[in-house]
């Protein structure tokens, strides 16, 4: 070894080690020269690791999102990303919306907002407009009175937010009015609204990424074409380091595909 170390001092031209003792300590240039080939190394192990990953996409993935999300959306298309890649094992964590681009500790993190958040990889999956719905039997109920976006007083609006959202609609549609004549509910999740709306308890604002399949079920219907935007999107957020890894990888690509 104290001969490869020579060598290598004359091929540098630089001495790396001062004997001290019966040991030996690093000279300026020799912590200068580690650091350099830590850093190599640790690239050479990530590549590695990356390059292995790629032969076996197989192992735990980890995807966090907000309850809304998982029900509406990833619990009725997740089978198919799993008959696809059965090597795969998904965990899923629900945690708040706010929260998700926060986890250290997962592989793909899906969230609504703006993104460019802090340390993180985001690629959008879709931008969001939302629709007032209701299910067939409350139309029919209503004996098909629903031909103006004022006849939503009518029926009872289902809010998950403080009711922002609906009074955006409402005045986009002309008839702020409305806010105070209508019934209301609240509830603070969407994918709750989503079902009192499919079940006939009232109308709620949605987009189409989250209730798709309840529209091709004939669950759900548009009584009024107004849309607002939600002022955001869907986005799936990584960390710089996870996005290399074969399974997350997969996994968006899946995604991204599912919403083209």
């Amino acid at each position: 070894v104290s001969h490869q170390m020579r060598r290598l001092e004359e091929a540098l031209g630089q001495e790396l080690f001062v004997r001290v003792g019966r040991g030996i300590v690093l000279t300026d240039a020799g912590r200068t020269f580690a650091r350099a080939v830590t850093a190599s190394l640790r690239s050479i192990a990530d590549a590695a690791e990356h390059l292995g990953e790629m032969n076996e996409p197989g192992g735990p993935l980890t995807i966090a999102c907000p309850p809304m999300f998982a029900n509406t959306w990833l619990a009725k298309h997740l089978n198919d990303f799993c008959n696809v890649h059965p090597s795969i094992e998904c965990h899923i964590r629900l945690v708040d919306n706010r929260l998700v681009p926060e986890i250290p500790d997962i592989d793909v993190g899906i969230a609504f907002g703006s993104g460019g958040w802090a340390d993180r990889r985001s690629a959008l999956l879709a931008r969001v407009n939302v629709t007032p719905v209701c299910s067939p039997q409350l139309f029919e109920q209503l004996g098909g009175a629903m031909t103006h976006p004022s006849d939503v007083r009518h029926s009872r609006l289902l809010h998950w937010d403080d009711g922002s959202e609906w009074r955006r609609w409402l005045a986009k549609a002309g008839i702020p009015e409305v806010e105070k004549q209508a019934r209301h509910l609240y509830c603070s999740d969407l994918a709750m609204a989503i079902d009192l709306s499919i079940h006939g308890t009232g109308l709620a604002l949605v987009s189409d990424p989250l209730s798709s399949i309840a529209f091709k079920r004939g669950l759900l219907i548009k009584p009024f074409p107004t849309a607002i935007d939600a002022v955001g999107g869907w986005y799936t957020i990584t960390t710089m380091a996870g996005e290399r890894r074969s399974g997350t990888m997969l996994f968006q690509r899946w995604l991204l595909d599912r919403f083209r």
